[in-house]
C-alpha cells in the first residue's frame, strides 16, 4: 500500500499488458491516475486464450469461485470499454455443455433445481445440431459470452497512446526496483513472473495449453459448444476449438501431440470435415491454490503484484484489479484468499 507520506512522486508502472495488465490499466483511467506501461509486446496467453466468460466449473459441476460477484461486475466493465473504444468485444454467446451420459444429465438437472444456480444453469432444448453427436441433450450456462482478448489489447493500446500513456517497449530491467526506490512497480507480467526475482517465490504452477483455428462450413452453430473442451464460433466458416492443459512444458510453443489431442476431443462428438487454419499456444499464469495474486513485496514496498489470473482470468480481472487500486492508493484491505501474504512463509530474503 502507498501510504500518505511516501506517495510516489512519478505516475506508477504497470509491467505487462497482457489480460491484467490492460485490465489494470482501465482501472487507472477510470479513477483519473496517471500511469504508464513497460510493454515488450509478448502475450501468449491473453493473445492464445478463448477469452470465455464460463461461471460453471463442468468437471465438478460447482460454481466458479466468487461468480456471483465476478460475473456482473465483469460485464458492466467490459460493457463500459466497448462504449469508450466503439468496438464489439463481447461476443454474448451462451455456453452448451454436451452431455456425455445420462448420468450427466441428471446431475445438471439437480443442480438446476437448486436456487444458487438458478441464475446460471438451464437444461437446454436437445436442439437438432447437423453433425453434433448429443444423444443425452445439452445444458445451457447463461454468460455474456467471450471476451475477444486480441482486440482488447490492441484497441486499448491504441486508446491508451491517443490519451498520452508512455509505453516502454524493451524489456524491464529488475535492478530498476532497488535504484528507484520513489517508483511504484506493479508488476503483471503472467508466467514471466517466474524470472522475476522479487516474486519468484509465490507458488506459481503455469499451465500450457494450446487452441486451434478451423474453418469448416458443415457447422452451422453460433454459441459455445463444451465437451472436454470448448468449440467457439469465429464468424466466416471459423472456429477456434480446445483447449489443452500441460504442466510441464515451460515454453508457449505448439507441439503435434497438443493438436492431437484437440482434434481427437473434437472428432469425438462433431462429424465434420474441416481444414486446419492455425495452430496457437500460451501459458496460463495459474497458482497452486487457484487463486489470483496481489499485493506488495515481503520488503521491498514499491514493488507490488496483481498476477496469477489463471483460467478464469476474464472474469476476475476486472473486479480485482479495483480491488487492488482500492487497496494500493485508498489503503484498503486486500481480501485474505488473495492477499500474497498469503504465502509469506515461502519467501526467503
Amino acid at each position: 500500500m502507498i501510504s500518505d507520506n511516501n506517495k510516489p512522486s512519478k505516475p506508477p508502472i504497470i509491467i505487462g499488458f497482457g489480460l491484467a495488465g490492460v485490465t489494470l490499466a482501465w482501472q487507472f483511467y477510470f479513477q483519473k491516475r496517471n500511469f504508464l506501461v513497460y510493454d515488450s509486446g509478448v502475450n501468449h496467453s491473453t493473445r492464445t486464450a478463448a477469452g470465455l466468460v464460463n461461471p460453471i466449473v463442468f468437471k465438478r459441476l460447482t460454481k466458479s469461485w466468487n461468480a456471483d460477484i465476478l460475473m456482473p461486475h465483469a460485464e458492466n466493465f467490459y460493457t463500459q470499454i466497448e462504449k469508450k473504444l466503439h468496438v464489439k468485444l463481447l461476443s454474448r454467446k451462451n455456453i452448451y455443455s454436451v452431455f456425455s451420459s445420462v448420468e450427466d444429465e441428471n446431475n445438471w438437472s439437480v443442480k438446476e433445481g437448486d436456487d444458487r444456480y438458478k441464475n446460471f444453469m438451464r437444461q437446454s432444448e436437445i436442439l437438432p445440431i447437423e453433425n453434433v453427436q448429443m444423444p443425452y441433450g445439452l445444458g445451457k450456462v447463461n454468460t455474456f459470452g467471450n471476451l475477444d482478448t486480441n482486440l482488447f489489447l490492441n484497441a486499448s493500446k491504441e486508446f491508451f497512446l491517443k490519451n498520452n500513456v508512455p509505453f516502454i517497449n524493451p524489456r524491464f530491467d529488475y535492478d530498476d526496483v532497488l535504484k528507484h526506490q520513489n517508483q511504484t512497480f506493479i508488476f503483471c507480467e503472467g508466467f514471466d513472473v517466474l524470472n522475476n526475482p522479487y516474486f519468484n517465490y509465490l507458488p506459481f504452477k503455469p499451465s500450457h495449453g494450446e487452441t486451434l483455428i478451423i474453418e469448416t462450413d458443415e457447422l452451422k452453430f453460433d454459441e459455445v459448444l463444451s465437451k472436454n473442451m470448448f468449440v467457439l464460433p469465429l464468424g466466416n466458416n471459423r472456429f477456434k476449438i480446445g483447449a489443452t492443459y500441460n504442466w510441464d512444458l515451460k515454453e508457449p510453443i505448439t507441439t503435434e501431440l497438443g493438436k492431437t489431442e484437440i482434434i481427437e476431443k473434437f472428432e469425438n462428438f462433431i462429424d465434420c470435415n474441416y481444414t486446419i487454419i492455425s495452430h496457437h499456444a500460451g501459458i496460463r499464469p495459474t497458482v497452486s491454490d487457484r487463486k489470483p495474486l496481489l499485493g506488495t513485496h515481503p520488503t521491498q514496498k514499491n514493488a507490488h503484484i496483481f498476477n496469477g489470473l489463471g483460467t478464469k482470468g476474464v472474469m476476475i480481472a476486472p473486479y480485482y484489479s479495483e480491488h487492488f487500486l482500492n487497496f494500493l492508493f485508498d489503503g484498503k484491505e486486500l481480501e485474505k484468499e488473495v492477499d500474497v501474504v498469503r504465502f509469506k512463509k515461502n519467501y526467503i530474503a
